[in-house]
């Protein structure tokens, strides 16, 4: 039987209708920003029923931006969700809502990787990591071809891993490697202060007050600065945005060296807004840099995405078939 699966995110909720990964119908809606959790829930189901209208579905699968309390469908804390800031029962609330029906809920990165590894460029690999860059970086784990979640629902937490250790230790001001960082309160060498694109926007705009031109700056003005625009002046060759990719790619590809010689994967796969835009020359980049720190000369090959804008919600439709978590 067909099932829901929605992708929550900052600002736009996209649920489809799916049977074993083909989409039949999908409707998008933009996040709530002044509700809280009450108003998101809401938005959920408006778009389930939007793509569900006569209550066909087996069951609901939800990937939410963040790490997801194991076996308990709740989302303790997100930061990019306006008034998101104590724990909720999304399965719970959501379920009571439609008629008790089952509600499965896990992190969006890890719904998003199970759909690369059921019907996407992880096709037949028993152990990969996705991982997804957009306005953050974070990743999903298929470990002996299971999603692995851990313990705490903390698995694939990427973006966090340090990558410099002396941006934590002397602060952002004194950081060999942080150019462009905004405090030491904020900067803690992680590797989403250098990949993510909130991070590079801020970055940006510090070494724009320090004195460094870029036409990031002239053509975003007070705008958020968004993928496009980063291609687009890295194709002009602005000497800012080709630092700070630069930087992104060394970044990545640490981090990456990391999970492969922890866990001995045999695939990455690259996706997510700002990583689609860069292309393959930013994915070939890191590849090439992340062959040069696997340990005993490994071949790990980094595959771009390929289930598109919709994977996340896929991804989270089959985790009605994946079950309890």
């Amino acid at each position: 039987m067909a099932s829901i699966g929605i992708d929550l995110g900052g600002t736009k909720i996209l649920a489809v209708l799916a049977d074993n990964g083909e989409v039949l119908d999908k409707h998008k809606l933009p996040t709530p920003k002044d509700r809280g959790p009450e108003g998101i829930l809401d938005a959920m189901i408006a778009a389930a029923r939007q793509v569900d209208p006569d209550g066909t579905a087996s069951g609901i699968g939800v990937g939410v931006p963040g790490p997801v309390v194991p076996g308990t469908g709740v989302l303790p804390l997100a930061c990019n969700l306006s008034g998101w800031t104590s724990p909720v029962d999304v399965a719970g609330e959501l379920s009571a809502r439609l008629d008790h029906l089952p509600v499965f809920v896990d992190n969006d990165c890890n719904a998003a990787t199970l759909a690369e590894h059921r019907l996407g460029a992880g096709r037949g690999v028993d152990n990969l990591v996705g991982v997804f860059m957009g306005t953050g970086v974070g990743a999903g784990l298929v470990l002996d071809g299971r999603l692995r979640r851990g313990p705490r629902g903390m698995a694939g937490e990427i973006g966090h891993v340090v990558v410099d250790f002396a941006a934590k230790l002397n602060g952002a001001a004194d950081s060999p490697t942080a150019d462009g960082a905004v405090s030491g309160d904020t900067w803690s060498g992680e590797l989403e202060d250098y990949t993510g694109r909130s991070a590079l926007e801020r970055r940006a705009r510090t070494l724009h007050t320090q004195g460094e031109t870029s036409a990031l700056i002239a053509l975003a003005g007070e705008c958020q600065m968004k993928s496009k625009l980063w291609k687009h002046v890295l194709d002009e060759g602005d000497r800012v945005a080709i630092r700070l990719i630069d930087q992104a790619a060394e970044a990545l590809s640490s981090a990456l060296a990391s999970v492969v010689n922890l866990i001995d994967i045999e695939m990455v796969v690259l996706g997510g807004g700002m990583a689609e835009r860069l292309g393959p020359e930013f994915r070939n980049d890191v590849a090439a840099r992340l062959a040069t720190r696997v340990f005993a000369g490994s071949t790990v090959p980094i595959r771009a995405a390929s289930t598109g804008d919709t994977g996340g919600a896929v991804g989270a439709a089959l985790l009605v078939e994946e079950g309890p978590m």
